[in-house]
């Protein structure tokens, strides 16, 4: 390695990125659906929920709705609508790409950094998500939320990225944008 970042003793090795709202602009897509959704059937879906499912697994985020809008509520109805108007929305615009990504994912590449994706956004997606920004080679290392029994904020997603890239979980970088997710990278 050419580089290297220290932290306390140990020098950075690797570097876990998280994948929806931090890689890809996903988040804010998939939270303008349900919003839009929310208005057409008169229900009070609103940012302040949206923000407490930000980096969740998909358990968790479903008790987040039926405990703000009661146990009856269909979330799979209303989800299926939310995957057609993100998809409708990718495949004409494209996979929402944050600016500067290429840039880094081509810096640590260069400088030698073992580069793995911790996402709790399950296989199918992500690969999707990664082969149409044009990223996936950058990541030999990837784990997905279908991969682990708890999701963020619980560790188990950089512990098996850790595990993933042979490298200890101290010498690993944790990138992540929602408050359950660094939860998670810091434990």
């Amino acid at each position: 390695m050419t580089g290297g970042v220290r932290k306390g003793a140990a020098m950075i090795q690797a570097v876990v990125f998280d994948m929806d709202g931090l890689m890809f602009d996903t988040e804010r897509l998939a939270s303008d659906a349900w919003l839009k959704i929310g208005k057409l059937h008169g229900l009070p879906i609103t940012e302040s929920v949206m923000n407490r499912m930000k980096g969740l697994r998909l358990e968790a985020c479903i008790s987040i709705f039926q405990e703000e809008l009661g146990e009856d509520f269909d979330y799979w109805a209303l989800r299926k609508e939310r995957t057609e108007y993100v998809n409708r929305w990718i495949q004409e615009h494209g996979v929402p790409v944050k600016p500067g990504l290429r840039e880094l994912l081509a810096w640590l590449k260069g400088h030698g950094y073992k580069i793995a994706l911790a996402t709790s956004t399950y296989r199918k997606t992500a690969s999707r998500y990664l082969e149409l920004a044009q990223v996936s080679g950058y990541f030999p290392y990837q784990v997905f939320g279908d991969m682990v029994e708890n999701g963020k904020p619980e560790p188990d997603i950089f512990l098996r990225a850790a595990r993933e890239v042979e490298t200890p979980p101290g010498q690993c970088l944790v990138l992540e944008d929602s408050y359950a997710g660094v939860e998670a990278g810091w434990r």
